[in-house]
């Protein structure tokens, strides 16, 4: 029986991390954020870990907070946007609860992520380059339970969303 959390993924710029609070809010659960697991277990924000240890040293430390979530139970989890994006890390999502894709345009998506603040993965990075990553990444996130296309929707429209098609997964579970 997989646990009751309820866990986001999607590239950088998916809205994550707002969609995630408004859900939580809505759910009456706690929200966590795995990049800010990891900022204050390391007492310094992700793009100084890049800089002074790299993404290799960053991806460990997802590993690390991925394990820590196991003891989560009810909470809605919004995913750094490369954390599934490793071999058995949509697995080990999927066993902590109902993974939900927020998908979108990839052009959105970079204009988005670019207006909120510093993201390493964003930085000195090509468009092709991003179209290359975008692609990497999303045979990972396709293994999610729910996929929410977020295109044109404001965070309210896309948590209405969210929350129809949980009912919709839970009524055909029942």
């Amino acid at each position: 029986m997989p646990a009751d959390n309820l866990i986001l993924v999607g590239f950088m710029g998916a809205g994550k991390s707002v969609v995630g609070r408004l859900l939580a809010h809505r759910l009456g659960r706690c929200f966590v954020e795995t990049d800010d697991m990891i900022v204050a277990r390391e007492a310094r924000s992700i793009p100084e870990i890049f800089r002074a240890e790299g993404e290799e040293r960053f991806r460990q430390l997802e590993t690390e907070a991925l394990e820590a979530l196991t003891l989560k139970s009810g909470d809605v989890i919004a995913t750094g946007g490369g954390l599934p994006c490793r071999e058995g890390r949509m697995e080990a999502l999927r066993a902590l609860g109902t993974v939900v894709w927020l998908a979108g345009d990839l052009a959105d998506l970079c204009e988005r992520a670019g207006r909120s603040g510093d993201r390493p993965m964003l930085a000195r990075r090509t468009v092709e380059e991003l179209r290359a990553l975008y692609r990497a990444r999303e045979p990972f996130y396709r293994r999610a339970h729910i996929v929410v296309d977020t295109g044109g929707l404001g965070p309210d429209q896309v948590v209405a969303r969210v929350l129809a098609a949980l009912r919709g997964t839970h009524a055909e579970r029942v």
